[in-house]
């Protein structure tokens, strides 16, 4: 257990002159993890990850990024997109924004689209699902990345 001894502002009126005390269990402090899924191949097929979270935390997406482009991506019918969701219901937490026609080399951190359940729940499994891009011929390869902010 870690304590915090002093407040950052002094009480002005302390009932006995002593300074509050407040404790922060350190293992029930929020942290983020970042899952990476190197060189996914949207213009093959859709692609499904999953990720266990950990226990008793729940969890919020906080981004998605696409980086280490290869195989620029195509978007002839319908555009490539990362979803997050569980099986079933695989935009449940977060859609991204349509990934377009990025670029070999090419970064994107693509704009939030919040699901219909925002909040992941504890002890959860989630699904993290590539959508490949339609019509002609499809295409697409990059790193993909999932921030997901836990907390109790």
């Amino acid at each position: 257990m870690t304590k915090l001894s002093d407040s950052f502002a002094p009480d002005p009126f302390p009932a006995t002159g002593t300074t509050p005390t407040a404790y922060l269990e350190i293992d029930d402090a929020p942290f983020v993890v970042t899952y990476t899924f190197p060189a996914k191949d949207f213009g093959a097929a859709t692609w499904t990850e999953v990720i266990e979270t950990p226990a008793g935390f729940r969890g919020k997406v906080r981004a998605i990024s696409l980086y280490d482009c290869t195989e620029a991506f195509t978007d002839d019918t319908t555009e490539a997109r990362v979803d997050v969701g569980i099986s079933g219901d695989i935009d449940a937490y977060v859609t991204s924004a349509d990934l377009g026609t990025l670029a070999i080399a090419a970064a994107d951190a693509p704009a939030l689209t919040d699901g219909a359940t925002l909040i992941i729940p504890a002890n959860n499994t989630v699904h993290v699902t590539g959508t490949a891009p339609t019509g002609g011929t499809p295409a697409g390869i990059a790193t993909t990345a999932v921030t997901i902010l836990y907390f109790k």
